[in-house]
C-alpha cells in the first residue's frame, strides 16, 4: 500500500485487543475492552478486523476483570458492570419473535438488559449534521448518554486504516458493534469512548477569541478598513474567516484552491498584515476536485502525482497517491502562503464518510508541523466527530427559535464527546435584524465554545457592533471584551478536554435527568469547571423592560458572576434581567483566571502580562491554569506551563497561593502583574504578599463588593502567597427580590408620585398578594395606565411563585 509519510503512520499494537480479553468461536468474536466496554463481532466467514477504523483507534487500553462460564452451547461473561450471555455461533440478532434469544447483556444488580437490535429509546441523543434547515428543532443522532445506562455503536460500515494510513473499504457483511455499559456513571462511558476513538485535539488559543465571518466580497482595502474599525471601536478580533468570494472566480469557482488575484493580488502580504494585528486567517475551500486551470500549484501537484494530464481530476479520497499529491502539491503551499486554517464546506450529508476522510487528510497533513498547530473547520462528518475539527453548523436563520435551540444543542453534543461547535452568532440570513436578539446572541456566544460573528453579505445584515445604536453597541462591546478576557480560563478548560476528555459544556441533565424535557431549564449547562449558565432565549417584557427569566440552580451555593449576588442552589428562581445583564453563576470558591486587555494590542490572545484572578468565597478550592505558546505543537514536547492556584478559605481569614508546578516558564511573560479580585469580600487591613517568601509591595482597595489586591513585576517562576485576615469577611450579598422590583418601578415612565404609592403597596409586609392586587387596580383612578396595572398583576403572579 502507498506510504503517506510519518504523519499518517499508525501503531497497530493499539488497535488489537489482547488475547486474554478475547472470546472467539468459528463465527463470533467478543472482546472485553474495559470494565464497561464490549466489542461484539459476528462473521459467517470467521474473518475479523484488527485494523483501526475511523471510529475505533485504540482497542488496547485497559485490563478488565472478568469471569467466564461456558459449555459447548452457552458463553457467559461476567464483568464489573455487566453479565453477557450468548448462544454460541448463532447470529446476535436472534429472530423477530425472540430478538434477545441469542445474545443479551444485563447491567449488574439491575433489571436493565440490552440485546442486539435494542431500540435504545431512552438515549438522549448527541448532535446532528447541521442546522441549515432548522426552524428551531434538531433531530439529534445517537449519543452515549442514556438513562438506561448503555449505548451501542455500529462500526461495520466505517472505513479501515492500514499502518500507513491508507483508507480501506470494510467488509459490510460483518457485525461489528461496540456496547458501552456504564449504568449510572456516565463518566465511565465517556472515558472509554475517548480511549476507543481518541481524544480531541487542543485547538489553537486564537480560536477561543472573536471570529468574523460575514459573507462579503472583501478586497484587501475592505479588510484593512474592517480591522481598523474593530481597533477604533476597542473590540478585539482574533480570526478573519473568508468565504467563497476569496477564491478564484470562474465557472468552477466552488472547487478552487487559489485566491482571487483580482481582489487579493498578494495573499501572503494580506496574511502578514493580519498577523501583524494578531488576527489569524481562515479560508473557505471546496474539495470536489482539482482543476487544470488552477492559477497556482497545479504543476507541483502533477509532478508529485506523476500523472501528465490537463484534465480536471475528481478528489477520490480512497486514492492515497492522489491525496498525497493533493496535500503536498496544493494544500501545503496554500497554507504556507499565510493561511492559518481551512474551512471545508462540502455540504452533502450523503457523503459524510468522504467528509471524514477529507478532515483526516487535512488534519494529519499538518500534524507533524511543530511550528503551526492545525485546525480544520468543517461540517459534522458523523463518526467520532470530536476527532479533528471545529464543527460548522451551516447557515442558520436569524430567529429567537434558533437562539433557544443553540444552548441545548451545544450541551447535548457532549453526549457524543463534542465541544467545539461553531454557529452563526446573530444568525446568518432571513429573519429580522433586531437589537435585542443580536445582544442575546452575542451574550450566548461569549459563553459558547466558539464565538463567530457571521451573516450573509449586504449592508442590512448588521453584525458590526458599531452599526447599532449606542446602547446596543456598548453592551456588545462589553461582552466581546469579556470573551477575550476569559481566554485564560477557556484555554485551561480546553486543555482538560484534550487531555482528559472533559467536555467544555455539560448539560444540567447529567446531574438532573428530569430537566431534559423541562422547557424552562433544558437550555442550562455547566461552562467549564467553575461556571454555570442559564441562557436568556426569550425576548423581554416591553412594558417592564426586563426579561422575566426562570432558572434552576444545582445544589450548593452560587454567585451571580457580574453582580456577586448569592443564590442558594437546589432551588428554582424567577429573575428579571436588563439588556446588559446575563445569568452566569460561579460556584462557591470558584477561581476564574482572566486576562487584562492590553489597550495597545487588544487582539493579543497570548498568555497575558497582567493576570486577573476572580475568586468567590465560601470554600477552599484549587484551579490549574494551563498555558503554552497557543499556536504551535511544541506543547507536545513539554513546552507548556501549569500554575496551581490555591484558595484557602476560612470565615475570618483567607489566602491564595500561585505556584508553577510543571513545565517551563519561557512560554509566558518573564514577569507578571497580578490582580487578585476577591468577590463579595470586605476590605481588610491584615494583608501580606510574598514572592518566594520575600515581602512584595501591593495596592489594595474595594471595588463595589470586591476586595482587590494588585502587585506588579513578579517573576513567573516565583511561588506567590497572599494572606488576608479580617472579621466576617464575606459580604452578605444574597439575592433579594425587592431589589429587582425597586429597579423595575424606578425605570417605569410614570409620575414619581405614583411610584411612591406603588412602592408602599408592593412592599407592605402586612398585605397579602390578593390585597396588593386590589390596591394596585385602584391606582387607575390616580392616573396609572391600564398597561402598567396589567404588568403589576403579572408581577404578583411571579411573586407568588417565590
Amino acid at each position: 500500500m502507498y506510504d503517506l509519510g510519518l504523519n499518517f503512520r499508525i501503531d497497530l499494537k493499539k488497535s488489537k485487543t489482547p488475547v486474554a480479553h478475547v472470546y472467539r468461536g468459528n463465527k463470533y468474536r467478543i472482546s472485553i475492552l474495559s470494565d464497561s466496554l464490549i466489542r461484539l463481532e459476528y462473521s459467517e466467514t470467521g474473518s475479523f478486523n484488527d485494523y483501526p477504523t475511523f471510529f475505533a483507534s485504540n482497542r488496547n487500553f485497559a485490563n478488565p476483570k472478568t469471569s467466564v462460564e461456558e459449555d459447548t452451547n452457552i458463553l457467559i461473561i461476567k464483568g464489573e458492570k455487566f453479565i453477557l450471555e450468548y448462544q454460541k455461533e448463532k447470529h446476535f440478532a436472534g429472530n423477530k419473535y425472540a430478538p434477545d434469544q441469542n445474545l443479551k447483556v444485563t447491567i449488574k444488580d439491575t433489571d436493565k438488559t440490552w440485546y442486539f437490535g435494542h431500540v435504545e429509546a431512552k438515549n438522549f441523543g448527541g448532535t446532528s449534521y447541521s442546522l441549515d434547515e432548522s426552524v428551531g428543532k434538531a433531530e439529534l443522532e445517537k449519543g452515549l448518554f442514556s438513562i438506561d445506562g448503555f449505548a451501542s455503536f455500529d462500526d461495520s460500515r466505517t472505513p479501515i486504516l492500514d499502518q500507513n494510513g491508507n483508507i480501506i473499504t470494510p467488509n459490510y457483511k460483518n457485525v461489528d458493534t461496540y456496547l458501552f455499559v456504564y449504568n449510572n456513571d456516565f463518566g465511565y462511558g465517556l472515558r472509554d469512548y475517548f480511549n476507543l476513538t481518541g481524544l480531541p485535539p487542543l485547538i489553537p488559543r486564537y480560536a477561543l477569541g472573536v471570529w468574523w465571518a460575514k459573507n462579503e466580497p472583501y478586497t484587501e482595502s475592505d479588510i484593512q478598513i474592517l480591522v481598523n474599525k474593530f481597533k477604533k471601536s476597542d473590540i478585539p478580533l482574533s480570526v478573519l474567516l473568508l468565504g467563497e468570494y476569496a477564491r478564484t472566480q470562474n465557472r468552477y469557482s466552488d472547487i478552487s484552491f487559489s485566491f482571487n488575484k483580482s481582489i487579493f493580488p498578494n495573499p501572503p502580504a494580506l496574511a502578514n498584515y493580519l498577523h501583524s494585528n494578531n488576527i489569524f486567517l481562515g479560508t473557505n475551500i471546496k474539495t470536489d476536485g482539482i482543476l487544470s486551470i488552477e492559477e497556482e500549484h497545479h504543476a507541483d501537484f502533477i509532478k508529485i502525482y506523476n500523472v501528465d494530464t490537463d484534465k480536471n481530476i475528481p478528489l477520490n479520497v480512497y486514492n492515497s497517491k492522489l491525496m498525497d499529491g493533493f496535500l503536498k502539491g496544493i494544500i501545503t503551499p496554500y497554507l504556507n502562503g499565510g493561511v492559518d486554517f481551512l474551512w471545508i464546506d462540502d455540504n452533502n450529508i450523503e457523503h459524510r464518510l468522504r467528509n471524514f476522510a477529507m478532515d483526516y487528510y487535512l488534519y494529519n497533513n499538518m500534524n507533524g508541523n511543530v511550528q503551526k498547530r492545525n485546525l480544520v473547520f468543517s461540517r459534522n462528518f458523523g463518526v467520532a466527530p470530536h476527532k479533528y475539527s471545529v464543527l460548522y453548523s451551516g447557515k442558520t436563520l436569524i430567529s429567537w427559535k434558533i437562539l433557544k435551540l443553540l444552548p441545548f444543542y451545544n450541551a447535548s453534543a457532549a453526549n457524543i464527546g463534542v465541544s467545539w461547535w461553531s454557529h452563526d452568532i446573530g444568525g446568518f440570513d432571513s429573519g429580522t435584524e433586531d437589537a435585542e436578539l443580536y445582544m442575546r446572541y452575542v451574550q450566548l456566544g461569549v459563553y459558547s465554545p466558539i464565538l463567530r460573528l457571521a451573516s450573509e453579505g449586504g449592508k442590512y445584515y448588521k453584525r458590526e457592533p458599531w452599526r447599532w445604536n449606542a446602547e446596543t453597541y456598548n453592551i456588545v462591546k462589553e461582552y466581546l471584551n469579556l470573551r477575550h478576557r476569559l481566554i485564560p480560563y477557556l484555554y485551561s478548560e480546553a486543555k482538560k478536554y484534550s487531555s482528559n476528555g472533559v467536555p467544555l459544556l455539560q448539560p444540567l441533565y447529567y446531574k438532573y435527568p428530569e430537566t431534559y424535557d423541562e422547557p424552562l431549564y433544558k437550555t442550562e449547562y455547566y461552562f467549564g469547571s467553575e461556571l454555570f449558565i442559564s441562557p436568556i432565549v426569550n425576548p423581554k417584557d416591553s412594558i417592564m423592560n426586563r426579561v422575566v427569566h426562570r432558572l434552576f440552580l444545582p445544589n450548593g451555593t452560587w454567585y451571580e458572576f457580574k453582580t456577586g449576588k448569592k443564590f442558594i442552589g437546589g432551588r428554582r428562581y424567577v429573575t428579571f434581567y436588563k439588556d446588559e445583564d446575563y445569568p452566569v453563576f460561579a460556584k462557591t470558591g470558584a477561581i476564574i483566571p482572566m486576562a487584562k486587555l492590553n489597550p495597545d494590542n487588544i487582539n493579543d490572545v497570548s498568555s497575558p502580562k497582567t493576570l486577573e484572578i476572580h475568586i468567590f468565597p465560601g470554600r477552599s478550592n484549587t484551579y490549574k491554569l494551563y498555558e503554552d505558546d497557543g499556536f504551535s505543537s511544541k506543547y507536545k514536547q513539554g513546552e507548556s506551563l501549569t500554575t496551581e492556584i490555591n484558595y484557602y478559605y476560612k470565615t475570618n481569614d483567607f489566602s491564595v497561593s500561585l505556584e508553577p508546578i510543571s513545565g517551563i516558564t519561557s512560554v509566558v511573560p518573564a514577569k507578571r502583574n497580578y490582580i487578585i479580585r476577591f468577590r463579595n469580600t470586605k476590605f481588610t487591613d491584615g494583608v501580606q504578599v510574598f514572592a518566594n517568601e520575600v515581602n512584595v509591595p501591593y495596592r489594595r482597595y474595594t471595588d463595589e463588593t470586591d476586595f482587590v489586591i494588585e502587585f506588579d513585576e513578579i517573576p513567573v517562576e516565583s511561588k506567590v502567597f497572599v494572606y488576608c485576615k479580617g472579621q466576617d469577611i464575606e459580604i452578605d450579598a444574597a439575592r433579594v427580590i425587592n431589589e429587582d422590583l425597586e429597579s423595575i418601578i424606578n425605570d417605569l415612565a410614570i409620575p414619581t408620585e405614583l411610584k411612591e404609592q406603588i412602592d408602599k403597596i408592593i412592599f407592605d409586609p402586612k398585605a397579602t398578594i390578593k390585597e396588593k392586587r386590589i390596591m394596585i387596580r385602584r391606582l387607575r383612578r390616580d392616573g396609572l395606565p391600564k398597561i402598567f396595572i396589567n404588568m403589576f398583576m403579572q408581577l404578583f403572579e411571579y411573586m407568588a411563585e417565590l
